[in-house]
């Protein structure tokens, strides 16, 4: 059986879109293959590593030094099992790879999101990460294959001008087993439920739907929003909110366990986020949205901000709608169109969930990153089989 370390600098109990991605990938591969997983260390981590069908490594708890310490993990493990290849859920740890592969030639492949591909100043990690661009295009060089989530994030990484060409987009998943329809909990008459659930960042695009709402109410329409998250934007959003009357129409609900996130969506009519890309931030930037696939695989009708990597999360026309993100009356004249018209809500409602069902599901993601990974070892048989074929010919 293929055996597999994934190694994770995000993974619960971290939240986000890339601790999400490497949770879902490891409990979906552990299917198909032995699956060890390489993570941070942190509190309250005992009851839930218990619970995964995988088995989880984890680093000493040490924030300032979790690179340091899988410096020293990585070889280790490399000497104790026979891992097939090595999995990077973001390229920092990939540098570790690249540096012990003369003595530990393990196949190492890297997955990538977005932002921590993209080149700035703004923090001092990511001006490290800035001045290790050399090493970082080596490592990229050196990989057996680099898996982008969308693409967007495929379009970066063929901007570094790699020599690298194993370069196969790996689209992100829900599960849609968990994330399902509750038509009974959507029966609340005239008055629609319009959900948003992310961070409450500047980039999340909360205050340009705050602005299409204002718009929304003055032509009567009844609605409520429903805003999941916590953030720095908090304070800001309800002002705005309170500038535009929308203090009775507008729910901060703040953060919500995981478990109970997939009865959120089910309460829900619609699901909306404006992602945006701001100018000097490239540490801002949507590289897929896993949130809009699990509005889909909830049956919800989606809104998304033309942005990033969401094009491949929300097929246009067909799941929902993408918009400008920095235009309220576009994203206005959307929840107008959805609000008012129940067969189009289903229609796109509909799409949405069984797009997920067969196509966008962990499930599917898993085997096409495990087909990409297992396909250098059946290249490299066959060409030893065709080698001894070869020989035999020569030596008859």
């Amino acid at each position: 059986m293929f055996n597999l370390l994934m190694v994770c600098t995000d993974f619960p109990p971290d939240r986000g879109g890339i601790s999400t991605y490497s949770t879902e990938i490891a409990s979906a591969l552990v299917k198909s293959c032995r699956v060890t997983v390489l993570a941070p260390g942190a509190s309250d981590i005992i009851g839930f590593d218990e619970s995964c069908n995988c088995r989880i490594i984890r680093t000493p708890s040490l924030p300032f030094a979790r690179m340091a310490a899988l410096i020293f993990y990585l070889p280790y493990l490399l000497m104790r099992f026979r891992f097939d290849a090595v999995l990077h859920t973001v390229w920092p740890t990939a540098l570790i790879s690249h540096l012990y592969y003369c003595f530990f030639p393990v196949s190492y492949f890297i997955s990538v999101h977005a932002s921590e591909i993209l080149d700035d100043k703004r923090t001092w990690r990511r001006s490290l990460k800035y001045h290790l661009r050399p090493w970082r295009n080596a490592a990229f060089n050196r990989a057996a294959g680099i898996f982008p989530v969308s693409h967007y994030s495929a379009n970066l990484i063929q901007s570094l001008d790699l020599t690298q060409k194993n370069i196969h987009v790996v689209l992100n998943g829900v599960d849609p087993q968990r994330f399902k329809p509750n038509v009974r909990s959507n029966d609340r008459g005239l008055t629609k439920r319009i959900l948003t659930v992310a961070r409450l960042d500047f980039h999340k695009g909360h205050d340009r739907v705050l602005e299409a709402l204002g718009l929304i109410k003055s032509k009567g329409l009844e609605f409520e929003y429903v805003i999941v998250g916590e953030g720095d934007e908090e304070r800001r959003l309800r002002q705005i909110s309170k500038k535009l009357g929308l203090e009775n129409e507008v729910i901060f609900a703040g953060h919500i366990p995981d478990r109970e996130l997939p009865g959120v969506y089910a309460s829900a009519d619609i699901f909306v986020m404006a992602s945006r890309e701001i100018p000097g931030r490239l540490d801002l930037i949507e590289g897929f949205g896993i949130a809009f696939l699990e509005a889909s695989a909830s049956g919800l009708p989606v809104i998304a901000g033309r942005s990033g990597g969401v094009a491949d999360a929300v097929r246009n026309g067909k799941t929902g709608f993408l918009v400008d993100p920095e235009d309220p009356k576009e994203i206005a004249e959307a929840l107008h169109l959805l609000l008012t018209d129940s067969d189009l809500r289903r229609r796109l409602g509909g799409a949405g969930r069984q797009w997920t069902l067969c196509e966008m599901n962990w499930e599917n993601t898993a085997k096409r990153l495990l087909d990409k990974m297992q396909r250098p070892d059946r290249e490299s048989r066959i060409q030893s089989t065709a080698g001894a074929h070869v020989r035999n010919l020569r030596n008859n």
